[in-house]
């Protein structure tokens, strides 16, 4: 899957679970920052939702045992995570 397709994905199911600002998406890059003290601002339950539609959309089921913390810095880890995750299955 292309990385301008997953980012495109990404940002509807951000519209879409997140309730977030159409109008906001065309300032979102691979490098924006996801953490509460990055420039979305997004906090526990955002990533939570966030998870569920990725798992919903990509069909893949995210461990949460595992230490996310990285794949979860920017929109570009959390591509890359995406990609790699739909290139194993």
């Amino acid at each position: 899957m292309e990385t301008d397709k997953v980012l495109e994905e990404l940002k509807d199911i951000m519209v879409e679970r997140l309730k977030f600002e159409p109008s906001r998406l065309p300032d979102l890059s691979l490098a924006t920052v996801l953490p509460k003290d990055g420039s979305l601002g997004l906090d526990s339950l955002d990533f939570i939702e966030l998870s569920i539609g990725i798992e919903e959309r990509f069909g893949f089921v995210i461990d949460e045992a595992q230490d996310l913390e990285a794949h979860f810095q920017s929109l570009g880890t959390l591509v890359a995570y995406i990609k790699s995750r739909s290139a194993d299955r």
